[in-house]
């Protein structure tokens, strides 16, 4: 009787020690996607806030009459230069769907840069097409990030 005693004891224990660290290990793999998931919004959120930051900055400097055009140039690379790190530190974090849908529109900006490197202004061909272009990718990107965050 006193082994039968021991025995559920034993077993009670063993039982409620699983059963904490099942509890435990669920927990912190919660609060570990919670993190990522924090951690992926506030990059994409940089993300997107620096490239729309950008877009405004070349739109501006394409209606500036007043430099030449090594100076439209080398300004319009200087404005998009902060893309470049931006676009490492989601490549980090990002899945595959959001990466490549963010290099589109990565590369959307930066053909946008190069529009107005080149002294074109918003009456030129050149950037209607591109002012299209970066509407249809941005909406793209934005799709899969949200995607991305509601899925894990």
């Amino acid at each position: 009787m006193q082994w039968t005693t021991l025995l559920a004891t034993l077993v009670g224990a063993a039982i409620a020690m699983g059963t904490a660290l099942a509890v435990q290990a669920r927990k912190d793999r919660n609060d570990v996607a919670a993190e990522w998931r924090q951690i992926r919004r506030e990059v994409y959120m940089t993300f997107l806030s620096l490239l729309a930051k950008t877009r405004s900055e070349l739109l501006a400097l394409s209606k500036k009459g007043d430099l030449t055009e090594a100076e439209l140039d080398e300004t319009a690379r200087q404005v998009f230069a902060p893309c470049y790190e931006q676009r490492h530190h989601l490549e980090l974090v990002a899945p595959p769907e959001v990466t490549t849908a963010a290099l589109t529109y990565f590369r959307t900006v930066r053909g946008l840069r190069n529009v107005v490197a080149g002294g074109k202004g918003v009456t030129d061909p050149e950037w209607e097409a591109n002012a299209g272009e970066l509407k249809r990718t941005r909406e793209s990107v934005q799709e899969a990030m949200r995607e991305d965050l509601r899925r894990r």
